[in-house]
């Protein structure tokens, strides 16, 4: 213990005596643990913290596939899950969920919520117990019992005040009364989305529905049942629904996976996965980086060491001592990592898109901080042994008769440091092309033009409840006097109703058939579609090929159309306008009055074949969901307040949602690839950083070693410019090989990431377009330019040296 004690005493007293050294190595270091540690809190909240639930190992999710789609995964029709839980016995229980909206009325504010509807063993299945009241009675979710709701602390707090005498009370929902019995604690969360109040139900009203595939399944595994027997039973189950109900069972099967196969999927479990192994290319960068400088600081204390030899200490001794100085060196810069990390995590937080799960937000836990230190320590000793073994090897007595100040590198130990130079550019190259084409790939894929002008443009999402609006004709009347009242709006110059947002989640989608046209009817092709209003075209900017828009005469009662865009005619009509021709949609023949041109339909746009879309005018589809897109003549927030006022004027209990401007969806939809993309430019630049400090540093104590030739050099006549050369020509040639080391390791970068971005895509997400080497370049080009710079600054100094005083030594 007391050997160990001076150890490190004497580890801190050699940094102590080198700051500048120990500064870099340090900071260096630390940027590589904090980088790590950042993005490892990712990978342990998604990937390694155990879901918070009892027994989640026995959890799985249960879901029902069609067997003739590519998707394996589909939600569950009501009579199928109510036949699962009778005939099935691999489960210890089955629980289900419904989600959807519902309005809040008769309060002084009109509020949509996101609503579940569950079975009455929900909380109890996934062990979640209320801050107030009591969750679910068994007994409770029945057609004859009354309505019962448990609220979110979320909706509790904001919309009630976090009322304690909340439990018992009524509330109105979609017309509907339901009395409140709980609260939930903010930190309940379940895997598939965000909710403000569950209901309870035992989906006996649903008992004969086998066509709305709408509920989310999740089942406990009995003690020593495993998920294949229970896949094995599941299928029987679902043969036998298929003999019984033929025409909606035939082609569906079941599936069955563990809670942590399903969340996250696979696509994000691989790039979490491909994102840490990039980043661990950082902390290699500030190794090599380190390893380099304690080579170079070693080979100044040379003589010190063959001193040490000299006097009868053991190589294995002196290493020890050296490997202490490393992993002090190493504990120091995880400290300040450790810190820095804790930065990162909540700036993670705060750039995380709002739709994440907050079972998955990163936080800095034990976990997280044991990792932290135990990369600190691996950092040590990786970048310790090289240097150390390095000071002990070679012929040690000869450095006792040198007279020169300071020890001199040999050739074996500039090839090591050489090594490490070329080592680093090369893993820098590697992230920052990754970086800079995704970036790039991400930018015009996702940047696109999106086919009409988004500027000024306020969008509000209305959701019509059923129980007021059963019907068409109630649905239209009410569109019809939105249009009125919305006209009339003060500073609004055009207004566009849809039934969805462009750039959105779940486009709706339908098969259809052209009229005269033979056709097997188990093979329809699909096509998007969208209701709009016949002002759609004109404010949203959308151009008109051919045809004519839809008008006043296109209503309920009049003969079928609709209008179809420039993809639909290119896919299915050969590229000739269709425009007089039919199709047969949705049931009912309509004829094609008109063709538009393209727009981003889907939220990953550009990166998803462009959608063929057919438009129904809203008089003849009126839909429940309707989204409004007011053209302002200025800044469209102001039009908020006066819109709410005129929906209001219509329905004083119609909520309003979603009150954005069609700048601010895009941004919204687009969060997960942007928040990609900035994490790879930020772990490039600092791969960057490294390579550029590793280089300088390496270059720096080169000079320093080589004082006496470089001024015997300028003594003999040697020009300030030759000498600059000569010590900036080995720098730039490290970099130049280090640059062609580092292009297979870029382009397998670039290739996986492709290949899990397409490959978690159920709608065709694809990376076929060439990649551009412009972003290829122009990172190739800036290393260049940080080698060049990083081996001037030293050979400039070198430059100053005085002949003179270099030669006293001599």
């Amino acid at each position: 213990m007391n050997t160990l004690l001076r150890d490190v005493l004497y580890a801190f007293r050699m940094i102590v005596k080198t700051p500048v050294v120990t500064g870099i190595a340090i900071v260096s270091l630390a940027i590589g643990v904090a980088a790590n540690t950042t993005i490892f809190s990712i990978l342990n909240s998604w990937l390694l913290r155990p879901l918070p639930y009892p027994e989640a190992d026995r959890m799985v999710m249960v879901w029902e596939n069609e067997l003739s789609e590519a998707s394996d995964f589909e939600a569950v029709t009501p009579a199928n899950f109510l036949d699962w839980k009778q005939q099935s016995t691999s489960f210890d229980a089955l629980i289900a969920a419904d989600f959807t909206t519902a309005n809040l009325t008769s309060v002084d504010r009109p509020e949509q919520l996101t609503v579940a509807d569950v079975t009455p063993n929900f909380f109890s299945l996934l062990g979640a117990s209320p801050i107030l009241g009591r969750t679910f009675l068994e007994s409770e979710g029945g057609d004859e019992d009354a309505p019962v709701a448990v609220l979110s602390e979320t909706l509790w707090r904001n919309r009630f005040g976090a009322r304690s005498d909340i439990l018992n009370t009524i509330l109105t929902l979609d017309g509907s009364s339901v009395t409140v019995v709980g609260v939930m604690p903010e930190t309940f969360d379940f895997l598939v989305g965000s909710v403000n109040l569950w209901q309870a139900t035992d989906f006996e009203n649903r008992r004969d529905d086998r066509t709305d595939h709408t509920l989310v399944v999740t089942a406990r595994l009995k003690p020593g049942i495993v998920p294949s027997q229970a896949q094995s039973e599941m299928t029987a189950v679902a043969s036998r629904l298929k003999e019984l109900y033929p025409e909606t069972n035939t082609n569906y099967g079941v599936n069955i996976e563990t809670l942590r196969e399903a969340f996250p999927g696979t696509t994000d479990r691989a790039l979490i996965q491909l994102l840490m192994a990039v980043v661990s290319l950082v902390l290699v960068i500030a190794c090599v980086n380190v390893a380099g400088l304690l080579m170079a600081k070693t080979d100044a204390r040379h003589k010190e060491i063959a001193v040490r030899v000299a006097l009868g200490a053991g190589k294995g001794r002196l290493v020890r001592q050296l490997m202490t100085e490393s992993i002090v060196l190493a504990l120091m810069a995880g400290a300040l990592g450790t810190v820095l990390s804790m930065w990162g995590v909540a700036s993670l937080v705060r750039a995380l898109p709002s739709e994440i799960p907050g079972i998955f937000m990163p936080q800095f836990d034990s976990t997280v901080v044991a990792f932290s230190m135990g990369v600190s320590l691996l950092a040590g000793l990786t970048f310790g042994i090289t240097p150390a073994v390095q000071a002990v090897g070679g012929k040690l007595r000869s450095a006792l008769v040198e007279t020169s100040r300071g020890g001199t590198a040999t050739k074996g130990k500039r090839r090591v440091r050489n090594a490490f130079v070329m080592v680093e550019f090369a893993l820098a190259l590697t992230i920052l092309i990754g970086a800079a084409v995704l970036t790039d790939l991400f930018h015009q894929r996702l940047d696109i033009d999106p086919g009409f002008d988004v500027t000024n443009l306020l969008t509000v999402e209305l959701t019509l409840p059923e129980h007021k609006y059963e019907d068409d004709a109630s649905k239209i009347a009410f569109t019809e006097e939105l249009h009125r009242k919305i006209s009339n709006v003060s500073g609004s110059s055009g207004l566009a109703l849809m039934s969805t947002l462009p750039r959105s989640r779940g486009v709706p989608s339908t098969e259809f058939a052209i009229d005269g046209r033979l056709i097997d009817e188990d093979s329809k092709p699909n096509t998007a579609w969208l209701s709009v209003d016949l002002n759609y075209f004109n404010t949203m900017g959308i151009s008109l090929r051919s045809g004519r828009s839809f008008s006043n005469a296109d209503r309920a009662d009049a003969p079928p159309v609709v209008i179809v865009n420039q993809r639909m005619v290119d896919q299915f009509f050969e590229g000739n306008s269709p425009v007089g021709e039919r199709i047969t949609i949705q049931e009912t023949s309509r004829e094609i009055v008109g063709v538009t041109n393209n727009i981003a339909l889907q939220r990953l746009s550009g990166l998803q074949p462009t959608l063929s879309v057919v438009y129904f005018p809203i008089a003849q589809r009126p839909v429940q969901r309707i989204f409004m897109a007011i053209r302002a003549n200025g800044d469209p927030h102001v039009l908020a307040a006066p819109v709410q006022e005129a929906v209001w004027e219509i329905d004083s209990d119609q909520p309003i949602t979603s009150v954005t401007t069609m700048e601010e969806h895009f941004k919204s939809m687009l969060a997960g690839p942007n928040f990609m993309a900035a994490i790879l430019v930020i772990v490039g630049l600092l791969a960057l950083g490294l390579a550029a400090v590793g280089i300088y540093g390496v270059m720096s104590y080169s000079v320093s070693q080589r004082t006496n030739e470089l001024g015997i050099r300028m003594a003999l006549g040697a020009s300030p410019r030759q000498v600059l050369a000569k010590v900036a020509s080995q720098g730039i040639t490290l970099a130049g090989v280090g640059l062609l080391m580092g292009v297979p390791g870029a382009v397998l970068v670039v290739g996986a990431i492709g290949k899990i971005m397409a490959a978690g895509s159920s709608n065709g997400l694809t990376f076929a377009r060439s990649i551009d080497l412009t972003p290829i370049l122009g990172v190739s080009g800036i290393l260049a330019l940080v080698g060049l710079v990083a081996c001037y600054l030293p050979a400039r100094r070198a430059t100053k040296i005085d002949p003179v005083v270099a030669l006293q030594v001599e």
